[in-house]
């Protein structure tokens, strides 16, 4: 991919809540080849990924939490599920490395084979550890008429979402809509936007439909009560595909945006071992 590859190392660990954990890196000679920090920028990390062979290493993209350009140091954000955020149990808020370990979407220092190779790196990393990371920056910007900006997805978008957050314009009114369950939504990190509702959505209040598709069609339901409003409105969406899917009925088929006006990421798989 003609990409370049720069080596990171981990400096601390930060569990907000059980299933939401943030990782903190030194990587000056990752972040000199940026110039700007703009919503939604990613970096890419390469992860040992023994199913597939002795030596074989698989890449993750990772939205950035938090960047210091001058320090050279950044943060990237791990959504824990299943038995990793039983682990990681008791770490508390800013634990530096506390916690048995944990990791992103899908966990546990089992070695299973179905908790995949970012989130086994995170349920075991510890301060001090080193991984190679690229960066591919992709700008997103919105159109100039953009007078309403909607924000939607899962845990996974919460730090790209966050970065929409700390750059639109304050002018711009800024709704937020995370599928999330209610019992972790105080803990979680949050970017203020003077002009924004943030709004969190129960997945199980679709329990009549099936467990994978229930923060899709949960949120889905949400977002046809909000009664948009297409005129000015751009929309951003990502997370697991499912869900992205939901929305982009949504937006496409029922508010009619065109390219011009959304952009949708499909982020994660469920049941499919993509941590």
């Amino acid at each position: 991919m003609r990409i370049t590859n720069h080596e990171v190392i981990v400096t601390g660990i930060e569990d907000f809540t059980a299933r939401y954990r943030r990782i903190h890196f030194s990587g000056p000679e990752l972040l000199a080849q940026l110039d700007e920090v703009f919503p939604t920028l990613w970096t890419r990390l390469w992860f040992p990924h023994p199913e597939k062979g002795e030596g074989h290493l698989s890449q993750r993209g990772y939205t950035f939490a938090a960047i210091d350009l001058e320090a050279g140091t950044f943060s990237l954000d791990f959504v824990l599920h299943g038995d990793a955020s039983a682990s990681t149990a008791g770490s508390g808020p800013g634990a530096a490395g506390g916690g048995s370990g944990t990791a992103d979407i899908g966990t546990a220092d089992t070695g299973t084979a179905d908790v995949g190779p970012g989130a086994r790196w995170a349920a075991r990393v510890r301060p001090g550890t080193r991984i190679e990371a690229a960066l591919t920056p992709a700008r997103i910007d919105l159109p100039d008429d953009t007078s309403h900006l909607l924000l939607a997805g899962d845990l996974t978008a919460l730090p790209a979402i966050n970065s929409w957050c700390e750059a639109v314009p304050a002018e711009v009114a800024v709704t937020v809509a995370i599928v999330a369950e209610p019992e972790e939504v105080a803990g979680l990190p949050v970017s203020a936007h003077p002009n924004s509702t943030w709004d969190w959505v129960n997945p199980e209040s679709s329990a009549e439909v099936e467990p994978k598709l229930r923060a899709g069609r949960a949120l889905a339901a949400h977002l046809r009560g909000l009664d948009l409003d297409a005129q000015g409105l751009y929309v951003w969406a990502a997370g697991e595909r499912g869900l992205v899917k939901d929305v982009r009925r949504i937006v496409r088929g029922e508010l009619g945006l065109g390219r011009s006006q959304q952009f949708s990421q499909v982020y994660w798989f469920a049941d499919k071992p993509t941590g």
